[in-house]
């Protein structure tokens, strides 16, 4: 009876436990609904202080639909269980969540209900979740539906999956008709060509890139021919490909607009073949008598609104004196001169074009009848006179660059001075200069005129637009660039795109919200601007290398006796200051004339490498480890509480615990150490403090 009594306990106790600590929400109610026992992880779910709170509320006021409480009850009664009722709770400061329940009845032997024991499962999260997924779901099919474009979505092998309405619409099918049907096989068979490029097209699409067909025709449910623009592309999930879609967009209008225009084209050609340049024909005074095609090209005018008006004030702007500008010509021509000016004249929607004019009377017998007038539109020449003027200001602010890049002091200085110059002949949106580091590019500046945060340290795409600049060396301009292929922190608002390299120890890149903001010159300036970067970053880097080298021991990698002899002092002045021991710790490595002597110096230097490996991982970072002789090292203990002589047991024990340096010597290697603490109060110079750990450390020596 005991032992049963005893593992009842146990079992209990257990029971216990486990409601304690699941992870899960417990509870207990009476069939009536008060609850009669919680475990910790349903107070932590309703957000209730302590049990006595919670069991104070009844189970139906933490409903917080009346039905859904209902419903349960319903289903409790009809099954004795419930199982996967979701519902949303109230939790103690009125907030709701959604919670996946499951109870059952506990009954007696006779078959009543003793009481009602369930699990909660906070699902708030996951419903969340799913009601988004709905959305973006009736966000699609709504787009879909009512895109203006004829949509196909085709399986791997063509096979049309849907279409949407205006697919119908456009090729006279009805949706059953298509769905099952190859896309190239419905409205491309049959056509002379016209075939094979459609299953070219859905072979591009099927090897993972994107087509675009600017136009082309396919073949409606009638057997008529539509013409039509094609946008093909793959739809990858988690980089796979699973299925293809393709946009067709009506272009009839446009085609036939198109033809139109050639017609109107090759009428103008052949009436005005030799008058390329706007003409008009005036009277003495001034008053419009005819003007060519090009002059109403011009200027803007229908023939109706020019024939009979004043020259002067039909082409003039008011107020800023073209109009009086123009009347001198006009008077001077009607003088009998001929005149030629370079000006500018107003459209009839009131922008200002650049023209030349070439003015001259026209006489019959002796006597002046009219005056005419040329012009000839020079906007284009001069946008490229200002082009080239903006040109030469950018390469001023290149040689103004190049030079404070020569002067800069540091690498820092150097990316922030390339960012600004770059941004002054660029003009971007925002510029990012990053530098290559092993297998990812770090941001060492930024100039934007957007807010963003940049990030710090981006992986390297290998098949990025960063890794092609770099390994061609050259320049790459992306206009529109898809948001998906965009590099890391560049806005996925982002319209143009340009990178250059900054000779192979990075990229500069640069992005606009403008299309087309970047052209050939952009990137050869920006070339220039960074083969300028490279040369000071590298000039930099190596003089940060030919001081290194200066100051380390080649073989080793810490620091040398120079280096030593020339910090010592700044140690000694810092350790004044602050009032700060310096310990000393002289090393010299035992028998190592032996190990030189009996397997050569080669062992020897692999030695003294892993004995300075060693002190690295003894020592802290701040401490300084010096090779001051062949074989003999130094460690400089600045701003430390501990005890000179314990640092140097730490460094004999870990020298003779290294497994390397056994297996390098064939036995235990071993150092003498000798160690001091010297003190600005002690009134001894410090090179006193290193004789006296030179002579411990051979004391040290003569014990072993």
């Amino acid at each position: 009876m005991g032992k049963r009594n005893i593992a009842r306990d146990v079992d209990v106790n257990l029971y216990k436990e486990l409601y304690d600590r699941v992870p899960i929400g417990l509870y207990r109610t009476t069939t009536r609904g008060q609850i009669i026992d919680v475990n910790p992880a349903l107070l932590r779910m309703l957000g209730y202080p302590d049990k006595e709170a919670l069991l104070a509320e009844a189970a139906d006021t933490i409903y917080a639909n009346p039905e859904s409480r209902g419903r349960w009850l319903a289903e409790m009664e009809a099954k004795g269980t419930v199982s996967g009722f979701e519902a949303q709770w109230r939790r103690s400061d009125r907030t709701l969540i959604w919670v996946e329940e499951n109870a059952y009845a506990v009954r007696s032997d006779d078959g009543s209900i003793l009481h009602i024991e369930g699990s909660v499962d906070d699902i708030t999260r996951r419903r969340t979740v799913e009601e988004r997924l709905a959305e973006e779901r009736v966000r699609f099919e709504q787009l879909f539906a009512a895109a203006p474009e004829a949509i196909v979505l085709c399986d791997n092998d063509a096979i049309i999956q849907r279409v949407n309405d205006e697919f119908t619409n456009l090729f006279g099918y009805a949706a059953d008709e298509v769905v099952g049907k190859n896309i190239d096989q419905l409205i491309a068979k049959g056509l002379n060509g016209l075939h094979d490029e459609a299953s070219g097209v859905t072979e591009t699409i099927a090897a993972g890139e994107t087509a675009f067909i600017r136009g082309t025709q396919r073949r409606h449910k009638d057997g008529r021919l539509i013409d039509v623009s094609i946008l093909g592309k793959p739809i990858m999930v988690d980089g796979v490909k699973v299925a293809l879609y393709a946009i067709y967009r009506d272009i009839t209008a446009r085609v036939a607009m198109e033809r139109s225009l050639i017609e109107e084209k090759a009428r103008f050609e052949q009436l005005f073949a030799a008058s390329p340049e706007a003409i008009v024909l005036c009277a003495n005074d001034g008053a419009v008598l005819r003007a060519n095609d090009e002059f109403y090209r011009l200027f803007g005018y229908t023939a109706d609104e020019v024939i009979g008006a004043d020259i002067d004030r039909l082409v003039a702007a008011e107020g800023n004196g073209q109009q009086d500008e123009a009347k001198g010509i006009t008077q001077q021509i009607a003088d009998g001169q001929t005149s030629f000016v370079e000006t500018e004249r107003q459209h009839a929607d009131g922008t200002s074009l650049h023209v030349s004019i070439l003015g001259k009377p026209i006489e019959i017998d002796g006597d002046q009848v009219a005056v005419y007038g040329i012009y000839r539109d020079i906007t284009a020449r001069k946008e490229a006179e200002a082009a080239l003027a903006a040109s030469r200001r950018k390469v001023e602010e290149l040689h103004e660059a190049a030079d404070a890049l020569g002067a800069a002091e540091d690498e820092e200085a150097v990316y922030r001075i390339t960012a600004e110059a770059a941004d002054r002949v660029l003009g971007f949106s925002l510029g990012l200069l990053c530098i290559a580091d092993e297998d990812a590019f770090v941001c060492r500046a930024v100039s934007s005129t957007i807010e963003l945060e940049a990030p710090e340290r981006t992986r390297i795409d290998p098949t990025g637009v960063a890794v092609q600049t770099l390994e061609s060396g050259r320049p790459i301009i992306v206009n529109d660039p898809p948001p998906d292929r965009l590099p890391q922190g560049i806005p996925p608002t982002s319209r143009s795109l340009i990178c250059a390299p900054i000779g192979e120890i990075g990229i500069f890149q640069a992005a606009s919200l403008e299309p087309e903001a970047f052209g050939e010159e952009d990137g050869r300036l920006l070339a220039i601007l960074l083969g300028h970067t490279a040369v000071a970053a590298s000039r930099l880097r190596l003089q940060q290398e030919l001081i290194r080298q200066a100051r380390h021991d080649a073989l080793t990698g810490v620091f040398n006796r120079h280096y030593f002899n020339e910090l010592i002092a700044q140690e000694v002045l810092r350790a004044s200051r602050y009032n700060h021991p310096i310990g000393l710790l002289m090393i010299d490595v035992d028998r190592f004339k032996e190990i030189n002597d009996r397997y050569g110096h080669q062992t020897g230097d692999m030695v003294l490498k892993e004995i300075a490996d060693v002190l690295r991982t003894t020592v802290r970072q701040t401490d300084m480890i010096v090779r001051y002789g062949g074989d003999e090292f130094l460690i400089m203990l600045t701003e430390t509480g501990e005890d000179a002589e314990e640092a140097a047991i730490r460094v004999r024990a870990a020298v003779v615990g290294s497994d390397k340096l056994k297996q390098i010597s064939g036995f235990d290697v071993t150092v003498s150490v000798g160690s001091i603490f010297w003190h600005p109060d002690a009134g001894t110079p410090i090179e006193e403090a290193l004789a006296t750990a030179d002579s411990r450390m051979y004391d040290d020596k003569r014990r072993r």
